[in-house]
């Protein structure tokens, strides 16, 4: 890892040892909860640390991990059968549930064959906001995602527009386990973990090399439509000096959940509770025309939407729109992105004090804390 051009860079060298930790997590879990016969729902690619049964869960991310998200997996055979039974809050985050066919060793993107979204299943809930999705390899009805024969990865992702928002309740049983079926044990896990790092930390070291192009810098690629129309998504490489900000200009367009972040080169968020690193659709001060003007800058540009990029000069930016209305212009969605002075920033930006970026900042760990509780579901009654 030492010998990867970014490495050799400032920022590279101090975010690496962490970008390792996440990878490693991450792979680990996925291995851990690898038994398709007796499958479990869980919370894997999320970098902050949290409490996991009676643990400390350090966290564990790949590819610009979005920290509005829970993301959730769950495996499953390919020609087995499943069903996955949902339960949505009054007021749920934009929801989408993704069938995709797993490379070897885990070490890569999956083939996307099938997703549903909350607006396709909301209208199919009883009134306690239940809904079953069905799986398996025969074709089936609206709310069926259809296999194929290999591994496959099931994944369920909470995209909260408001971190007061409680995710889905997720829950997974296969219908025909396979009769001579003998649960790993923790040496094979082990095992299987080890054989497959190799693969699983090449792809993701070289992930940055080729996402998006590896844009020039302070640019953004994009609008790009999500394998399964669960979303666009926009991104690039940032580079800024000490006394500079970039200013970032989208439209929200309507959609249910919008979110704006940085990330470390490795493409590795930082720390989303104390530090604005990211900005969800809750969390911005509009323009008076509805667009969101973000400024990333290392040091408080007194701006309303500062990303502030924790110390990096160099890294990824990343913006998503899901739960899109029909017909927008995603021409329309990239408004400018312009590279100014630290003192030239537009006063028709809007603006925020010292008193109210406090306020800002303690509302954010508030309600990060309140999003990682266990007992979410009980307070949303």
């Amino acid at each position: 890892m030492k010998t990867d051009p970014i490495a050799q860079t400032l920022d590279g060298s101090l975010t690496l040892d962490n970008a390792l930790d996440q990878w490693v997590l991450a792979l680990a879990m996925r291995e851990a909860n690898g038994d398709t016969a007796a499958p479990t729902v869980v919370w894997n690619v999320s970098n902050p640390p949290r409490n996991w049964f009676g643990h400390v869960y350090h966290g564990a991310a790949v590819a610009v991990d979005n920290p509005d998200n829970f993301n959730r997996e769950i495996p499953i055979d390919g020609a087995g059968r499943y069903v996955i039974d949902l339960r949505f809050s009054a007021n749920p985050p934009q929801f989408s549930i993704v069938i995709e066919m797993e490379p070897a060793h885990h070490a890569g993107l999956g083939r996307n064959i099938g997703a549903l979204t909350l607006q396709q299943l909301l209208p199919h809930c009883d009134a306690a906001g239940r809904v079953t999705v069905t799986v398996g390899p025969e074709a089936g009805g609206p709310l069926h995602l259809q296999s194929e024969p290999g591994r496959i990865q099931i994944y369920t992702r909470d995209s909260q527009a408001d971190w007061d928002q409680c995710p889905a309740e997720v829950l997974v049983r296969r219908l025909d386990p396979p009769s001579d079926w003998v649960s790993r044990n923790e040496d094979d896990i082990a095992a299987t973990i080890i054989a497959d790092m190799p693969a699983w930390i090449a792809f993701w070291s070289g992930f940055k090399n080729d996402f998006l192009g590896f844009p020039a810098t302070n640019t953004l690629v994009g609008p790009h439509g999500r394998d399964g129309n669960w979303g666009y998504l926009a991104g690039g490489r940032f580079c800024i000096a000490d006394d500079e900000a970039l200013l970032v200009t989208l439209d929200p367009i309507g959609s249910y959940y919008t979110g704006f972040q940085i990330t470390d080169p490795w493409t590795i968020a930082p720390d989303p509770m104390h530090r604005l690193a990211s900005l969800n659709k809750a969390q911005v001060t509009p323009n008076a025309d509805g667009t969101v003007t973000y400024a990333l800058a290392l040091a408080d540009p007194r701006v309303a939407n500062w990303i502030d990029t924790c110390g990096l000069h160099e890294g990824w930016m990343l913006t998503r729109w899901q739960g899109v209305p029909v017909g927008v212009q995603l021409d329309t969605m990239i408004r400018d992105v312009q590279l100014v002075k630290m003192d030239a920033v537009p006063d028709t930006i809007p603006k925020i004090d010292l008193e109210g970026r406090r306020a800002q900042i303690a509302n954010r760990a508030r309600g990060f804390a309140q999003r990682t509780r266990q007992e979410g579901w009980r307070n949303a009654g």
